[in-house]
């Protein structure tokens, strides 16, 4: 009990941060509307590419819908838009400590009476409280678009379960870089390198049976492709208990690795 009350101390410090910074909330929650409507028009054709080497099934009109159900580029590529605005904001978890280090927070946390691990959860899941509400914005504003979520409610929960467990492990490896480097700028930079290769070298943009067949091996051992896939089952076709199982078991390696390494890291930097 006075781990889960330190925790929620930490947690409603930032959140209270959050609410006192409007212009980056504003921007971080008008981003999945940025996304949507850049690269979905941007990719939009893709809806038309014909099926390759076969006849179209009854109902399917193109190689998208053949390989994955979607009728509409929109559909498929809601689940990018939210594997990224998780990957983003994940990356605020390192640079929120890095600004505490060069702040003097962290000094004052290293005399108080508190747990050190309860330092990094509380801010874990804050940003995972944030990420739900990025996600649900994006949920909307598929809805609006004409994105129909084929499992439901429930199906929403679930996908709200992925994105905030996603979001903590992912966040691993941005406070991993941003308490070994104690930049920013380096937190940032090895972010961006890391989201955005991963998110093309997936089944997030792409069906996987489309990409060039190095990519597909790549796709194969990416858990961007996992999460992805988990989250156009639950958008297109409801639940796919194996896909989401898939999902989980890349969270959990991701999250043992980077969470495990970011709380040895972060015990020595302020013992």
């Amino acid at each position: 009990m006075e781990m889960a009350s330190e925790i929620f101390a930490i947690f409603r410090r930032w959140n209270t941060k959050l609410l006192r910074q409007p212009i980056f909330l504003f921007f971080s929650l008008i981003q999945p509307l940025v996304w949507f409507l850049l690269f979905t028009q941007a990719f939009s054709s893709i809806g038309n590419i014909p099926i390759p080497g076969t006849i179209p099934t009854p109902g399917a009109e193109s190689a998208l819908e053949f390989y994955t159900g979607a009728k509409s580029y929109i559909t498929f590529f809601t689940a990018a838009v939210i594997i990224q605005t998780i990957a983003s904001s994940a990356l605020q978890a390192g640079i929120g400590l890095v600004n505490d280090l060069d702040s003097g927070f962290m000094d004052k946390m290293r005399v108080a009476p508190i747990s050190k691990s309860a330092i990094l959860f509380g801010k874990l899941f804050s940003d995972a409280i944030s990420t739900i509400i990025q996600v649900a914005i994006i949920l909307l504003i598929g809805l609006a678009l004409g994105v129909n979520i084929a499992s439901g409610i429930l199906g929403v929960l679930m996908i709200m379960a992925i994105a905030a467990t996603f979001g903590i492990a992912w966040s691993g490896i941005s406070l991993f870089v941003a308490l070994t480097t104690k930049s920013s700028q380096t937190t940032l930079s090895v972010g961006l390198l890391t989201t955005f290769p991963l998110l093309f070298l997936s089944a997030s943009v792409m069906p996987i049976q489309l990409l060039p067949s190095w990519v597909q091996q790549v796709a194969k051992v990416n858990p961007f492709t996992y999460i992805a896939q988990a989250f156009q089952n639950l958008i297109i076709k409801g639940f796919v208990w194996d896909s989401i199982g898939y999902a989980f078991i890349a969270i959990l390696i991701i999250g043992i690795i980077s969470l495990g390494a970011s709380i040895l890291v972060f015990r020595k930097k302020i013992s």
